[in-house]
């Protein structure tokens, strides 16, 4: 009976590790993490805009099997920056230009690191210095296995 409980609980481990989607983010070359992708599961990425030299930061949430982008927070308005009322709900908030309820959908993430932009991304509680681990131009992507 023993052996019987012991099986079963390996076999509930081992489904939940293999059959459990997970967040990679990784370059061609090497894998910076891996983790377990619950639902609404918040991924933060913060970054220097390379134009308007501000900072940028980008909140979205692992659902249903890809990224959600819910909000994005930045300190000047300018080029390559939302400002489309169809991209959500616009407000300011002190110093910060902000646009929440974005409800953008991507299967899979890719940045990359640029000079200044100080890219950095938060995962797990974990935070990410993209821009100090991997040289200007590497081509990062976030995805989920």
């Amino acid at each position: 009976m023993k052996f019987l409980f012991l099986a079963a609980v390996s076999l509930f481990v081992l489904f939940q590790i293999t059959f459990q989607p997970k967040i990679v983010v990784a370059t061609e070359n090497k894998t910076l993490a891996v983790v377990d992708a619950q639902e609404n599961f918040p991924l933060t990425i913060k970054f220097t805009h390379s134009v308007q030299k501000t900072p940028v930061i980008e909140e979205l949430q692992f659902r249903n099997g890809e990224f959600v982008l819910l909000r994005t927070k930045y300190k000047s308005q300018g080029v390559g920056l939302p400002f489309d009322a169809g991209d959500g709900k616009f407000y300011r908030d002190g110093e910060w230009f902000i646009f929440d309820d974005m409800n953008r959908h991507f299967k899979n993430l890719e940045l990359r690191t640029g000079k200044g932009t100080r890219l950095k991304i938060t995962l797990n509680g974990r935070e990410y210095e993209l821009y100090k681990i991997f040289p200007l131009g590497t081509k990062i992507v976030v995805k989920i296995i």
